[in-house]
């Protein structure tokens, strides 16, 4: 877990676009429910899953400004009583290993992210969105990379758990 502070979303040169979600939304809740329905199978195997509701999930450097920051990957906003939960897994887990699914409406690509500790028997579920024309920059860094980051953080911001995703591949197109 990090302490770095994540800037706040403001008024900012891509204001005025519309969101990932605009006209996704009923799409964005089936892939949600799929999430959960991913979970409920880790489950029924003996795993103890948590799965992450994200409120938001911004892609890291943004497109707009690719120099930025030094993360790669996806911010993503959870509830506190989940981070909680996550910051309270991650003490004693050790994630090593990661499944991928991966759809596409129009431009956005959805994709549920389950990061496992095997020897746990432990799967944090993390549905994810993304527009096309956000992502090049990310994936660009990412591959050079060889990993790329899911930085979990509550609203306040003022913390972040970090679930590295070792072969980016999969999260893309």
């Amino acid at each position: 877990m990090t302490d770095e502070q994540t800037p706040p979303r403001g008024r900012g040169p891509n204001a005025d676009e519309p969101h990932a979600l605009t006209g996704l939304l009923s799409f964005w809740e089936t892939v949600v429910e799929d999430a959960e329905a991913t979970a409920a199978e880790y489950e029924d195997e003996g795993w103890e899953t948590l799965v992450l509701h994200p409120g938001d999930v911004t892609v890291l450097p943004p497109a707009n400004l690719p120099e930025a920051t030094e993360r790669v990957g996806f911010d993503v906003l959870v509830p506190g009583s989940e981070f909680e939960s996550l910051s309270t897994w991650v003490e004693s887990a050790a994630f090593d290993r990661y499944d991928v699914y991966r759809a596409r409406e129009d431009d956005t690509v959805f994709v549920v992210s389950v990061v496992q500790d095997a020897a746990a028997s432990k799967a944090v579920v993390v549905p994810l969105y993304y527009g096309l024309d956000k992502v090049d920059a990310m994936a660009t860094k990412a591959r050079e990379r060889g990993e790329l980051r899911l930085y979990v953080r509550p609203v306040e911001a003022d913390r972040r758990v970090e679930l590295v995703q070792s072969e980016p591949d999969p999260l893309f197109p």
